[in-house]
């Protein structure tokens, strides 16, 4: 607020602005905070801009007037005593740093000259230890409680005097706002809560990684819409091995283990799961066992891990997948000086590309709640029969993409 008592015409009442004025007048002030310093912070470093949410306005306002709940602080400590000292001791040393990001505000509910801060919790206790009463504080509005949490975690993302946001701070936002209910009950909506807090202040590897699959253990209770299948064979596998799925679909058994050659040949295909279409493991196999027997060796594709973006990935898959074949062709017309023929008999090579796992499985709606995808599906989630006797799913689309 300014201190000759002249008002500035922003959205906060003025009866608000006035009642600031008077009670900031003649108080303790070893920063020198003023109207003049007040006008150079709008130029210097300007209201940050908030999704879902609106600045009202930037004012100094009496310390006495701003109240911070513990329940929103987004660290995950409630306060640390070591960077409160190094923020008093800063501003003994340096005073106010013109180009810090001020205290962040909401007008508080039912007490029309309070501010409930959402970003300065530590500042706050620093001014008290330093002796100033009233502060620089931008205040904003704010179209759901989640737009305000979101706001307050990004509020630390800031150049001053710094206090890391963690990976535990993350997790306890989201925790927090699960249990308030301000997102889905499920791994979408922590998932899209985490990207939109620490995109920018994490890598993809802590946010996926730890910030997600943190909150998921901690809340205990989420329901995943993403399936994901282990490795793992035999009685630990789990109904969700690629065994068992394999398994439950009337596909033969992966690789060539514990059968003959001739029973391999009997059952006419060999089968694969690969998380990668350049899988170098299994196109080896499929061609030694492809070759050695005869018969084709079919691939089923799938995200070993949780992709943000499946389609995306199932596109690269096909195209890494077209890729090596192309490589692997292009190696046997090397060796057979076959490239001065008309080209590649299909039904002679062996290595076929099935189609994909189901994994996007939240209920639709629009289907009696069956999960989004079923039995074997291709590119774009659509259930599709698997025939060993069929073409590649890949056939005719090598021209396309390349």
């Amino acid at each position: 607020m300014p201190l000759d008592g002249h008002i500035r015409q922003m959205t906060i009442p003025l009866e608000v602005q006035l009642e600031w004025t008077r009670s900031i007048k003649n108080q303790n002030n070893p920063l020198n905070l003023d109207d003049v310093i007040l006008d150079k912070t709008n130029n210097i470093i300007p209201p940050r801009n908030f999704k879902g949410g609106r600045h009202l306005g930037r004012y100094l306002v009496p310390m006495t007037n701003v109240i911070f709940d513990p329940e929103d602080q987004p660290r995950d400590k409630e306060s640390d005593v070591n960077h409160i000292d190094g923020l008093a001791q800063r501003f003994e040393i340096m005073g106010y740093a013109i180009d810090a990001q001020p205290m962040m505000g909401t007008m508080a509910t039912g007490g029309s000259f309070i501010v409930k801060g959402f970003a300065g919790f530590h500042r706050k206790h620093a001014l008290k230890i330093f002796g100033q009463y009233f502060y620089i504080i931008d205040i904003f509005e704010f179209n759901s409680p989640l737009d305000r949490r979101v706001a307050r975690t990004q509020s630390n993302h800031h150049a001053d005097l710094t206090l890391n946001q963690s990976i535990n701070d993350y997790v306890k936002e989201i925790v927090n706002a699960y249990n308030a209910l301000e997102i889905t009950q499920d791994e979408t909506g922590i998932s899209e809560l985490a990207w939109r807090l620490a995109e920018g202040d994490k890598t993809k590897s802590q946010i996926e990684g730890s910030i997600i699959r943190k909150s998921i253990q901690q809340i205990g209770s989420v329901y995943s819409n993403f399936q994901t299948y282990s490795s793992q064979t035999g009685k630990k596998a789990g109904d969700n091995s690629l065994s068992a799925w394999l398994g439950r679909n009337n596909i033969v058994p992966q690789g060539v283990q514990f059968r003959t050659d001739q029973q391999l040949i009997n059952q006419g295909y060999i089968s694969y799961c690969a998380a990668e279409g350049d899988n170098k493991a299994t196109w080896g196999r499929a061609i030694y066992h492809g070759q050695r027997l005869g018969i084709p060796v079919w691939v089923f594709g799938y995200a070993s891990t949780r992709q943000s973006d499946l389609a995306n990935f199932r596109e690269n898959y096909i195209k890494d997948f077209i890729k090596f074949k192309e490589g692997q062709i292009d190696f046997a017309f090397g060796i057979t000086q076959s490239s001065q023929g008309d080209g590649i008999d299909e039904s002679n090579f062996w290595c076929k590309f099935a189609g994909f796992l189901p994994q996007h499985i939240s209920p639709d709606s629009t289907n009696g709640g069956r999960p989004t995808e079923v039995g074997l599906v291709n590119e774009n989630g659509n259930q599709i029969d698997f025939d060993p006797t069929s073409k590649c799913i890949t056939y005719g689309l090598y021209d396309v993409i390349n």
